[in-house]
Formats: structure tokens, C-alpha cells, sequence
């Protein structure tokens, strides 16, 4: 138990950082409460500690011995608290000095008394050089792995929250300077992504995508943080290892391929972006393609796109697209990785070839959807990653090809372009093609269409008729009676009466045992008096 404690008490100095005020006041908190008498019932458990702290209510609170990121308090704050901190010296007071180890812990301040930042000036010519944090990479990859075994790797539905959980846990330690947090997140990240990947893949667990995604969104937040600003040199061993890696995700099997690739694209587009690191990673995986292809073995998806990436990101466009067109012709998916490229390019020719080359790949991904609402959010998705306003200035035709690929989850996107452009057949026969009746569309639409070119409208109204009257009640045959009305409007006014006339008798000998619609085409002055 001494062993456990004083171990423990070792790791708890290291977590808990003396130059944040959030943590020197739960040093303080925890101290009162443990000065003032108000912890009992201590038991041990194995390697785990439990008591009563008496605050305002009582609580109970559990340590665990071994993992200073695992603890349970019945308070209602949210990470380690107070009571945790009261339990734990209660504990360590009884065969050591709680005195020392808090003035050892305040000894790791870095920002010491005010009069020891006035110094002489022979004392900052012989200035030293700064110590390092003491960060290591093996350091949070303990960290990290220790934290791992609390993680339910059991149960497929429990594996979410209690990682999730354990993430959350992991953060509540963050390293104490600025520019170190978004790394460490990153790590955590990175190294949780590893470990469920291989438990989903071992286990045949394929319900965690969302846990994957938002790994992966975790990972890009803290790596855009990073990009953002010049890296201190202390960062070098924690880049060169993701660097050294990342070449287990290309390499791995993945149930998650897309999560996957996006975690890859990430780093190497985020962090990783000294030009000869790209060009060494780019090699070795055309060297493995290459390998592969001349043993005759099965491509693997995950790798080829990885290795599309680097070419992409090299510049080496004609590589790029080629093996993009070759997974494409294999039946990969690999429209669904395009908005990821073109958020990276501006409106250029690079940008136009890469879209001209998705343009085929989107029916076929719109196809493997379950539904409209998943066809509409790719869609979305698409188009969020390209600038609409400048393509259409620049490449109208390129847009439309894109429109007419998204059909039909793209009409009204692309029936505002044909509309603006005065294009009034194209667009009637868009909203023909889309299943619209006029009662969907705008009046104002309609009635400018009818203005300047009433033609277009034939093929609408025509089948318009023909669904209310297939409808068989009252209402709908009213609705034909009004489509009728506007054909002949449209005919008259074409000097076409004649094929009006061959229209509407037709619709009279088929419709002659509906004494309904006889009634309504009386009513509205399409027939005399003696009836169809």
C-alpha cells in the first residue's frame, strides 16, 4: 500500500501543474478540507483507495492507485476535484509529509518569486539555456496506453462512451504551456484512433464510425492550431515520430477506409509538410503499389488512396488523377474523398481537373446511398468544399456538369441556373424530369415562362392533367380543369387551336365516364351545356 501511494503522489506532481491557477487552487481547496478534519472512512481495496469527505454534503470518492487519470467523486464537478485531492493526503499524511510534498510540488513552478525575474547583467550575458518541459513522447504514450485499459472493449456499444470518457479524462491533464496543448490533444487523439482501430478490427465492431469521425475532427482542430504558428524545436521528436507513424495507418487493414484516410490527408497536409518528407513517403509507397502490382496481389484501397494524397500534395496531378480513375474503373468510392482536394485548392486549372474527373465518379456514389437525405448531405458536403460564385463566373459549363451529375438531389440548384439564364425549356424539362407539377412551382415563375416562352410549359401542364385526373376525386379534377384552362391560353395564343382542339377531344373520349370531371369542365367553361 506504502509503494501504491508514494507512487502515486509521484504522478499526481506530475500531472498537476503548479504554475495554473485552476490547479493551486484545488492544492488549496483540498488541503482545507483535509486540515479541517473532514475526511473518515478510509478503506483500501486492492489498488484502490476510497473515503467519506464531509463539504457541504457528503461525498464518497475513489482513487485508483495505479492511474491518476482514474477516479470517482459523487460531486457534481466535472474532472479531479477538491474531495479527490482532501482523500489523498488524508491517506498520505500517515506515513509521510504533506508539507513536502506540496513545497516539492510548488518547487516545479516555473514562475518563482517576482524578485527573482530582476537580475544583474552579468547574470543574462551568462543566461543558460532554458530547460525543456520534460515532455517526452514515451511519457504520453504510457500515459495514454495506461489510460487505454479502462477502455470496454467487450461490448460494441459501450466501446463509444467509455471512450469518449477516457479522452475526456485524458484532457483534463493537458500540459501546462500554451503552445504544448494542442500537441498533446493531438497525441491523444491519434494514439486513441490507433488503439480502437485495432480493437474494431480484431472484434468485427463496425458501428464506431461516429467515434472515429470525431477522433479524427479532434485531431484536425488541434493540428490547424498547430499549423497556424512557428513550432518550437522541443516539438521535433513528437513530429518526427508521427511522421515515422502515420505509415501505420496506410499500411493497416481498416474497417473505418475513410476515417482513416482523413486522419492520414490530416497530418500530412496539417503537420507534416516539409517538402522532402513528402517526397521519401510518397516513394516508399509507389515503391509498395509498385510491388504489389508486379506480384500480382490485391491493391490495397486505403494505401493507393494515401499514396494519392502525397502526389496531390507534391503537385503531381497527372499521378493523382490517374490512380483516382483507376480505383474509380475497380468500383471504389472514390468521389467521396474529392471535397477533401478541393478544399485545398484555390479556383484554378488544378481545382477544373480535379472536379472534371469527380464528374463521373458522383452517380455511382449517389447510387450506394440508402436515401435522398444521405445523397443531399454528400451533396452539401460537396459543394461547401467548392466556391459556387466563382466557378459559375469562371467555369458555368463545369458547374452544370456538376449540377446534372447530382440530379436529382441537385434541381433546384440547377433550375436556378437555367432559370437566370433565360434557359426556360431546359428548366421546364427539369422540373418534368424531377417529378414538379405546376402547383410545386413559384407563380412568378411560371408566369415570366409563360411571358417569354409559353412553349415550354406544354410538357408540364400536359402531365400535370393527365396526374389529377389519374387521381379520381373532386379537387384533383378541379386542379385538371385549371392546367386545361392555361393550355388553351397557351395554344390560343400559339395560333395552335387545332391541336388543342385534338388534345382536348381526346381527353373527352377517355374521360367519358367520369360524370365528375364533366362537371368541373363545365363549370370552368370547357365544354356547352349538353355535355362531354
Amino acid at each position: 500500500m506504502a509503494a501504491l501511494l508514494n507512487d502515486y503522489a509521484t504522478k499526481l506532481q506530475n500531472r498537476l501543474q503548479p504554475e495554473r491557477e485552476s490547479h493551486q487552487k484545488l492544492v488549496q481547496k483540498g488541503l482545507l478540507l483535509y486540515r479541517q478534519h473532514l475526511v473518515h472512512a478510509k478503506r483500501v481495496s486492492g489498488r484502490f483507495l476510497r473515503g467519506k469527505v464531509q463539504d457541504v454534503t457528503p461525498v464518497d470518492c475513489e482513487l485508483d492507485l495505479l492511474d491518476p487519470l482514474n477516479f470517482d467523486c459523487a460531486c457534481p464537478h466535472d474532472g479531479f476535484c477538491r474531495h479527490l485531492m482532501a482523500l489523498f493526503f488524508f491517506a498520505y499524511s500517515e506515513a509521510n509529509s504533506v508539507f513536502d510534498w506540496v513545497r516539492e510540488w510548488k518547487r516545479r513552478s516555473t514562475d518563482g518569486d517576482i524578485l527573482q525575474s530582476v537580475k544583474r547583467a552579468s547574470d543574462l550575458l551568462e543566461k543558460k539555456k532554458p530547460e525543456t518541459t520534460g515532455q517526452t513522447i514515451s511519457m504520453w504514450l504510457d500515459d495514454f496506453h495506461t489510460a487505454f485499459e479502462e477502455i470496454n472493449v467487450k461490448d460494441e456499444f459501450l466501446l463509444d462512451l467509455s471512450a469518449r470518457e477516457v479522452y475526456r479524462r485524458l484532457t483534463l491533464f493537458l500540459p501546462v504551456e500554451r503552445e504544448w496543448e494542442p500537441l498533446y490533444r493531438l497525441a491523444a487523439a491519434y494514439e486513441l484512433f490507433k488503439y480502437l482501430h485495432t480493437v474494431c478490427l480484431k472484434n468485427g465492431f463496425f458501428s464506431s464510425a461516429a467515434l472515429m469521425q470525431f477522433l479524427a475532427g479532434e485531431a484536425e482542430e488541434a493540428a490547424n492550431r498547430l499549423s497556424s504558428a512557428a513550432l518550437p524545436f522541443a516539438f521535433d521528436p513528437f513530429i518526427a515520430y508521427f511522421r515515422e507513424n502515420t505509415r501505420e495507418l496506410a499500411d493497416s487493414a481498416s474497417i473505418y477506409e475513410l476515417e482513416t484516410v482523413d486522419f492520414y490527408r490530416m497530418l500530412w497536409s496539417r503537420l507534416l509538410k516539409k517538402e522532402n518528407w513528402r517526397k521519401e513517403e510518397e516513394a516508399r509507397l509507389r515503391k509498395e503499389i509498385s510491388n504489389s502490382i508486379d506480384a500480382g496481389e490485391n491493391l490495397s484501397t486505403l494505401k493507393v488512396l494515401c499514396f494519392i494524397h502525397l502526389a496531390f500534395l507534391l503537385g503531381n496531378d497527372d499521378t493523382a488523377l490517374f490512380f483516382l480513375g483507376q480505383l474509380a474503373a475497380s468500383g471504389a468510392h472514390t468521389a467521396v474523398y474529392m471535397p477533401y482536394w478541393f478544399l485545398e485548392l484555390k479556383a484554378d486549372e488544378r481545382l477544373s481537373r480535379y472536379i472534371s474527373a469527380a464528374v463521373p465518379m458522383i452517380p455511382r456514389l449517389l447510387e450506394s446511398c440508402t436515401d435522398d437525405f444521405e445523397r443531399a448531405a454528400y451533396m452539401r458536403m460537396f459543394f461547401r468544399s467548392i466556391n459556387e460564385q466563382v466557378l459559375s463566373a469562371q467555369q458555368l459549363k463545369l458547374l452544370e456538369k456538376l449540377y446534372r451529375a447530382f440530379l436529382p438531389v441537385s434541381a433546384p440548384k440547377y433550375g436556378d441556373v437555367l432559370f437566370s439564364s433565360a434557359r426556360y425549356k431546359e428548366w421546364a424539362e427539369l422540373q418534368t424530369l424531377t417529378g414538379h407539377t405546376p402547383g410545386d412551382i413559384e407563380k412568378e415563375k411560371l408566369e415570366q415562362v409563360a411571358k417569354q416562352a409559353p412553349e415550354a410549359l406544354l410538357p408540364l401542364y400536359h402531365r400535370a392533367v393527365g396526374i389529377c385526373i389519374g387521381e379520381k376525386n373532386r379537387k384533383s379534377y378541379q386542379k385538371a380543369v385549371r392546367y386545361l384552362k392555361k393550355l388553351k391560353a397557351i395554344y390560343r395564343k400559339r395560333h395552335e387551336e387545332e391541336r388543342w382542339y385534338a388534345f382536348f377531344d381526346e381527353i373527352k373520349e377517355r374521360t367519358k365516364r367520369m360524370r365528375a370531371f364533366q362537371e368541373e369542365c363545365r363549370r370552368g367553361n370547357l365544354t356547352d351545356a349538353d355535355g362531354i
